[in-house]
C-alpha cells in the first residue's frame, strides 16, 4: 500500500519521536499515528498536534510582531557577519522588492548597486530579555537623578551640546531630544550618563553656576549602575553610554574603565560599527549615528590604552569607516563658526588617532624583538605626523600656547600631539642606543625638547583652559613627561643638561600642584601622587657638582649580568658614579619607577642583547 507520507518528505515532516530517533516515519493514514509509534504504543505527534499559525516562534527566531514599531537606537543596531554575505547578495537579486527594499531581513550595504564587491550581511539585534539578576531594590537611581536635574535639564543639555559635545561628538542631538519627548518618565542609560558627564562642567555654565549643583558622585554611581544593569545589551545606546562614561571626569576607576573600553570595542564589532554604512539601505540619521559612535570607540581605545600602557583592541585593518566630515559634525549648527572650528579640531584628533594606531603595535608586540621594524615604522610615523601638522587648518596652531583661541577641544588636541611626538622620539632614542655604543647627543636632546614642550604647554594654561574639555586619561602624559626628563637627567654626563632637565621636571610638578590646590584640577591629582615622591628622591640623591664627561647620551653596558650606565672612563672601576660615589646597584634598580614604562615590548632587545626598558 502506498504510504500517505512520501519517503523523506519535507512537505509532510516526520513526527517528533521519529525525528528524534532519526527513524523513517511511515504514516499510512493522514491524521493518525505513524507505523513506528503504533508498534511501540507511544503517542505520535502527527496524530495529537495540529499546526498552529499563531504559535509563538521558537527560541532563536524573532517574530516581526514582537519587534517594536518606534525607531530608536536599539533598532539601529545590527549583527554583522561576512560568512553568508555573498549568498545573501545573490539571493537579493531574485527576491521581490517591497518599497524599494527586500522583504527579507538580511541587507547588504550596496543593494542598489548589484555589482558591489563589499557585501555585508546584517540583521537587527534581538530585543533583550529581562534578566533574573536585574536589581529589584526599591530605590530607582536613574529616576531619582532625573528628578533632581529636571528643573535644569534643558539648560544642562544646552550646555552639553554647545560646549562639551563638539569636543567629543559621539551622540546625536536629535536622538536625545526624541527620547526625552517620547519617554519623559523613563530615563535611559545614555541620558543618565550624559547628565553625569555634564554635571562636572556645571560651574562653567553661566545659566547653571548660580544654582546648587546636584550630587555628582551620586550621578556617576547611578550611571555606572545603569551600565552594569545593561550588561546584556548590545546596541548603539549601550556603546555610546560606555564611551561617555569613560570620558567622564573625574576619572578614578582605571580597572573599571579598562574593562569598559574592552566591552565597548567588543559590542561595536558585534553590531558591525567597524563597517562603512554609507551604502547600506538605512536612514541617513542611522548612518550618522553609527559613523559618530565608531570613531568615539576608536578614540577611546587608542588613547586610553596608550595612556595606560595596555595593548589596544582595534586593529587598523579591521575597519573601513571613514573619518568624520565637517558636514556630519555640524549638521545641527552649520553656521556656527565655533562649532565648525571644534569639528575641525575633532577631525584632526581622529587623524592623529590613526597615527597612534600605527605606533602602538610597536610598543606592545611582545614577540617581535626586531628593532629594524621599529625604526622603519617610527620613521614613517614621523613623516605622517609632519604631514598631519602641515595639513592642519590655517587658524590651528599646535605649538603657539600663548595665543590659543578659545575653541572647544583645542587644548586637548595640543596635548595629544605633544604626547605622540614625545613617544616617537622616545622610541627613536631607544632604537639608536641599541645600534650604536655612543649615539649622538641629538637623540637625547630630541627627547628632552619634546618633554619640555609639554612643560611649556602646562605653564601656559589659564583657568578657562583648565575648566574646558579634556580626555581624562591624557593626564598620564604628564607623568610620562616627568619620567622622561628624569631619565634624561640620569643618562647624561653634562651637568648643565642634567640641571635643565631637573629644573623642567620640578617646574611641571610645581605647576600641577598649583592647579590642584587653587583650581581643583582633577587631571593633576593622579600625576602628583606618582611623580612628587620620585622627583624628591632623585633631587636628594644627585650631587651638587655632577660629574661631566665626554658623552651627552650614555649607552648601556653589561657588567656582572646587570646593566650599568657608562659614565666612567677607561681607567675607572665599574660602578654608578651619578651620585658622587660608587655603588653596586644599577640606575634601574635604584629608580625602577623611571625605567618601568613599556616593558616587555618589541622595543626590547632580543636574546643575547642588553636589557633596557623605555
Amino acid at each position: 500500500m502506498k504510504s500517505a507520507r512520501p519517503y523523506r518528505s519535507h512537505k509532510f515532516p516526520a513526527c517528533a519521536r521519529c525525528h528524534r530517533r532519526r527513524s523513517r516515519c511511515t504514516i499510512e493514514v493522514p491524521g493518525q499515528a505513524c507505523l513506528l509509534c503504533r508498534m511501540h504504543g507511544a503517542p505520535c505527534s502527527s496524530a495529537t498536534t495540529k499546526k498552529d499559525d499563531g504559535m509563538e516562534p521558537k527560541v532563536g527566531f524573532i517574530h516581526r510582531s514582537s519587534m517594536p514599531d518606534a525607531k530608536s537606537l536599539e533598532e539601529y543596531s545590527h549583527i554583522v557577519g561576512p560568512v553568508i554575505a555573498r549568498d545573501t547578495q545573490i539571493l537579493d537579486q531574485y527576491l521581490p522588492q517591497v518599497n524599494g527594499q527586500s522583504n527579507h531581513v538580511p541587507i547588504q550595504p550596496s543593494l542598489g548597486r548589484r555589482n558591489s564587491q563589499k557585501p555585508i550581511y546584517h540583521v537587527p539585534v534581538p530585543p533583550r530579555r529581562p534578566s533574573p539578576a536585574d536589581c529589584s531594590c526599591s530605590r530607582n537611581g536613574p529616576a531619582e537623578l532625573f528628578e533632581q536635574v529636571s528643573p535644569f535639564l534643558d539648560k544642562l543639555l544646552a550646555h552639553f551640546y554647545d560646549n562639551i559635545h563638539p569636543c567629543f561628538p559621539i551622540t546625536q542631538e536629535e536622538f536625545v531630544d526624541l527620547s526625552l519627548k517620547e519617554r519623559p518618565n523613563t530615563p535611559q542609560t545614555m541620558i543618565t550618563n550624559i547628565i553625569a558627564h555634564t554635571l562636572f562642567y556645571w560651574e562653567s555654565a553661566p545659566a547653571l553656576s548660580a544654582h546648587v549643583r546636584p550630587d555628582q558622585d551620586f550621578a556617576w554611581s547611578t550611571a555606572i549602575a545603569s551600565n552594569t544593569a545593561d550588561i546584556q545589551r548590545s546596541d548603539l545606546s549601550t556603546i555610546i553610554s560606555l564611551c561617555i562614561n569613560v570620558a567622564g571626569r573625574p576619572s578614578r576607576c582605571m580597572v573599571s574603565n579598562l574593562a569598559t573600553v574592552a566591552r565597548a570595542v567588543a559590542l561595536s564589532h558585534s553590531i558591525g560599527l567597524n563597517h562603512d554604512p554609507s551604502e547600506w539601505k538605512i536612514g541617513h540619521l542611522e548612518k550618522a549615528v553609527r559613523w559618530r559612535a565608531w570613531w568615539g570607540v576608536v578614540i577611546q581605545d587608542r588613547w586610553y590604552n596608550f595612556a595606560q600602557g595596555t595593548p589596544p583592541y582595534i586593529s587598523k585593518g579591521h575597519y573601513d569607516v571613514p573619518i568624520p566630515t565637517v558636514e556630519l559634525l555640524t549638521k545641527s549648527k552649520p553656521h556656527s563658526s565655533k562649532h565648525i572650528r571644534a569639528a575641525e579640531v575633532y577631525i584632526h584628533l581622529c587623524r592623529l588617532t590613526e597615527i597612534v594606531g600605527d605606533v602602538l603595535p610597536l610598543i606592545y608586540h611582545v614577540r617581535s624583538g626586531n628593532d629594524t621594524i621599529a625604526a622603519e615604522q617610527t620613521s614613517r610615523s614621523e613623516i605622517e605626523l609632519n604631514r598631519w601638522v602641515e595639513n592642519r587648518p590655517s587658524w590651528l596652531s599646535l605649538t603657539d600656547f600663548q595665543n590659543r583661541p578659545q575653541v572647544p577641544g583645542l587644548a586637548n588636541l595640543q596635548l595629544s600631539y605633544l604626547s605622540v611626538r614625545m613617544l616617537l622620539r622616545r622610541i627613536a632614542w631607544h632604537e639608536i642606543s641599541q645600534r650604536e655604543s655612543e649615539p649622538s647627543s641629538a637623540w637625547l636632546t630630541g627627547c628632552q625638547t619634546a618633554a619640555e614642550d609639554i612643560v611649556r604647554f602646562i605653564t601656559s594654561l589659564h583657568k578657562s583652559d583648565l575648566a574646558g574639555f579634556w580626555l581624562p586619561f591624557n593626564a598620564h602624559h604628564f607623568t610620562s613627561a616627568v619620567t622622561l626628563l628624569l631619565r634624561c637627567a640620569l643618562q647624561t654626563s653634562y651637568g648643565n643638561v642634567r640641571t635643565q632637565c631637573m629644573t623642567s621636571a620640578r617646574t611641571l610638578v610645581d605647576c600641577l600642584r598649583t592647579f590642584h590646590e587653587e583650581d581643583q584640577w582633577d587631571l593633576s591629582e593622579t600625576v602628583l601622587a606618582y611623580t612628587e615622591e620620585v622627583l624628591k628622591r632623585i633631587e636628594d640623591a644627585l650631587p651638587q657638582n655632577p660629574i661631566s664627561g665626554p658623552q651627552s647620551v650614555q649607552s648601556v653596558q653589561t657588567m656582572d649580568h646587570h646593566p650599568y650606565l657608562n659614565v666612567m672612563t677607561n681607567d675607572q672601576p665599574p660602578g654608578d658614579l651619578f651620585f658622587g660615589h660608587q655603588t653596586n646597584a644599577s640606575i634601574e634598580e635604584l629608580f625602577p619607577e623611571i625605567f618601568s614604562d613599556f616593558t616587555d615590548t618589541a622595543l626590547l632587545p632580543g636574546p643575547g642583547q642588553l636589557d633596557i626598558n623605555i
